[in-house]
């Protein structure tokens, strides 16, 4: 799939619906390539200049580049590494959010993982049996990304149902609730 402009690596992931997968922003593949030129991982096969428009400049994986990505698709294959969790610290410090918001911020968020797994659901449900891309149609492959982060979206939505129940049926003292910690000076973190 080389030479490529950025564009076309855009367009690829836009028509495989991965925008919420993968960063597709135009700055953000452009800056990885700026990157990967950098690094000597790609050279620019091409320059072309049509009036009033802008270079058009594509690119080819260098011998190096090649490597790099042989290496960087092994390590993804043979490495587990979990994600990093912005949740990890609200959840740390959610003693410190009302319990009634709690629940319904638990509820919103409910909503939008399901609309999540739905949306998956149609895209999947869309790709053709034996398509590769090269009609511009979806790659039958992105099926299991799609399956793969649909099922991180259901244990989670799993998760967030059990525990919005253990926070709506009295789990945890909240701040402002009888029997939360009043914690004097030098016994501990104060807000």
């Amino acid at each position: 799939m080389q030479p490529v402009h950025g564009y076309d690596v855009r367009r690829e992931l836009l028509t495989w619906r991965l925008e919420e997968l993968a960063n597709v922003k135009p700055g953000s593949i452009y800056s990885a390539i700026r990157t990967l030129e950098k690094d000597g991982c790609v050279a620019v096969h091409s320059r072309e200049s049509a009036e009033s428009r802008p270079e058009k400049t594509t690119y080819v994986l260098t011998p190096e580049g090649e490597k790099e990505f042989g290496l960087l698709l092994r390590e993804a294959w043979w490495s587990v590494r979990q994600p990093v969790e912005p949740l990890i610290p609200a959840l740390s410090l959610m003693v410190f959010f009302p319990r009634d918001e709690l629940v319904r911020a638990l509820q919103a968020r409910i909503g939008h993982l399901e609309s999540s797994i739905e949306s998956a659901g149609f895209i999947r449900n869309s790709i053709q049996d034996g398509a590769t891309g090269a009609n511009g149609e979806i790659p039958e492959h992105v099926r299991e990304i799609l399956d793969f982060a649909t099922g991180r979206v259901r244990a989670e939505l799993e998760w967030t149902r059990a525990f919005q129940k253990r926070v709506r049926e009295g789990a945890y003292r909240f701040e402002g609730e009888p029997g939360f910690p009043e914690l004097g000076p030098g016994r501990g973190a104060s807000r």
